[in-house]
């Protein structure tokens, strides 16, 4: 086997196989990123790819004001920056930017460039953006951090990683992306919880309220291979169960053991020697050259330029929440060999 390609699992997910941007983070760490965010409805993209999935615009810079919306999105306060109409004394604005600028300003978390002057054509910054990110969890610069050397608090609280430094000169909607992920998980200054606890208490997060991913797949080989799944971490909801209505490799039917609830995952990886848990588990037996044969999508190596064809592992659950709410969606994971 040559490579994984890892795509984070949310409830409904294509394979966008892209260049690798020029900022700070990979591709696919950029992508996971974006499509997670957008699941609960806290960044939007630029419209839709021609297959009608959202085109995130990852490889492109951002302005200070697409920073700023982008901002805000992440903190679910869309709504509240549109029907308050929040002032600023800034002269350089869209329209369309004045409440997103409005709320951020009103609330803190972004100056000016001048009295008047927001500067809101600027190219966005490294330092600019982990400062927007770090003044939302509460920390404030001058006290808690540098404006200029923000990375270093954002390294601390790992929404970072090293990636950014003086030295940074390109920062893309794909960090920004990325960054924003992360400080879903960061915890908040004054109470310790995480962004991502704190935007589902207050009911912020649109969309479903939990996200499903794969956590990897536990074992491939010939003609077989497992995954393991479960919610993302941080997610506000539990489960009853998790089942598969039906799985498929590169379109073609397979033979599956899987277990639907946590008491069996949890029993049976162990029986197995798996120091695993999750809410469902599934094993796939099938024709792997044959699924070689069929396949539609193909990923190249930036490296050896050679093309490999993808085989892609398509899922369709239903899953129960322990309220009894039940979601139905398609995970899918694509790998090369």
């Amino acid at each position: 086997m040559k490579r994984l390609i890892p795509l984070l699992m949310v409830l409904t997910l294509v394979l966008s196989l892209m260049a690798v941007p020029a900022g700070a983070v990979s591709a696919q760490k950029a992508q996971d990123s974006a499509q997670l965010l957008y699941n609960m409805e806290l960044f939007k993209g630029v419209g839709d790819n021609p297959d009608g999935t959202p085109n995130f615009d990852l490889n492109n810079s951002l302005t200070r004001d697409q920073a700023v919306t982008m901002l805000v999105r992440l903190l679910g306060a869309e709504k509240e920056a549109l029907a308050k109409k929040y002032s600023s004394p800034f002269t350089d604005l869209q329209n369309w930017a004045k409440p997103y600028v409005g709320y951020a300003y009103r609330n803190g978390l972004t100056n000016g460039i001048a009295a008047t002057q927001f500067g809101a054509k600027s190219t966005a910054t490294a330092a600019q953006y982990l400062t927007f990110i770090l003044r939302a969890l509460g920390y404030q610069d001058g006290v808690d951090f540098s404006w200029q050397s923000p990375w270093e608090l954002t390294d601390a609280l790992g929404i970072t990683n090293g990636e950014y430094h003086a030295g940074t000169t390109r920062f893309l909607r794909g960090d920004a992306a990325a960054v924003s992920a992360n400080a879903l998980y960061a915890p908040m200054k004054s109470t310790g919880q995480n962004l991502l606890s704190y935007l589902a208490n207050k009911g912020a997060l649109g969309g479903n309220t939990v996200v499903v991913w794969d956590y990897g797949p536990l074992d491939f080989n010939q003609d077989f291979a497992s995954f393991l799944f479960y919610p993302v971490k941080g997610s506000p909801a539990s489960f009853q169960s998790f089942r598969l209505d039906k799985v498929t490799v590169n379109g073609m039917g397979c033979s599956t053991l899987q277990l639907n609830t946590p008491q069996e995952v949890s029993k049976y990886l162990a029986s197995i020697g798996e120091d695993a848990s999750g809410f469902g588990y599934v094993e796939i037996t099938y024709d792997q050259q044959a699924a070689l044969d069929a396949a539609t999508e193909y990923y190249t190596d930036p490296n050896s330029g050679m093309t490999y064809p993808l085989v892609g592992y398509t899922f369709q659950y239903t899953a129960t929440e322990n309220n009894g709410n039940v979601l139905t969606g398609t995970l899918v994971y694509y790998i090369y060999f």
